[in-house]
């Protein structure tokens, strides 16, 4: 497991192409969305909700700038400052750039808007620096 509050930023900080890339899997494979957090999107939530087996009201709580593998480190932070991130168009035409701020995904190794989820959502986050070492110890003993 990896420690995102020191060392070098993760490649794909650092490479558009593979950001693009990996997003775009991400979407086919864990259903990565919605396309514009801000808009209502009532059946991506409704398919979040069977997928996670909750109401969708609580499925909009699950995003990804709460969940177990999103980094929000100064790290981090500063490694996406430094480096021109994607925006979601290049992604997907019809996808918006919510102007968040976001962090990074280690599953999907991909940066991630704050707003948006996936099928692979799991409790535990925003990791920051002062709960990376618990959480690094939390994997380990999994």
């Amino acid at each position: 497991m990896e420690d995102y509050t020191k060392g070098p930023c993760p490649k794909v900080l650092m490479d558009k192409n593979l950001s693009i890339r990996n997003h775009r899997i991400c979407i086919v494979k864990a259903d990565l969305g919605p396309p514009n957090p801000r808009a209502p999107e009532e059946l991506f939530w409704i398919k979040k909700s069977i997928v996670f087996g909750v109401p969708s009201s609580m499925a909009r709580q699950m995003v990804c700038g709460n969940c177990g593998h999103y980094w929000k480190t100064l790290m981090i932070d500063k490694c996406m400052k430094d480096h021109e991130q994607v925006t979601p168009p290049e992604v997907d035409p019809s996808w918006v750039d919510t102007g968040d701020g976001g962090g990074y995904c280690d599953l999907w190794d991909i940066p991630c808007t704050a707003s948006r989820t996936c099928d692979d959502w799991e409790p535990g986050g925003p990791i920051t620096d002062a709960r990376a070492k618990e959480h690094m110890a939390e994997e380990e003993n999994d």
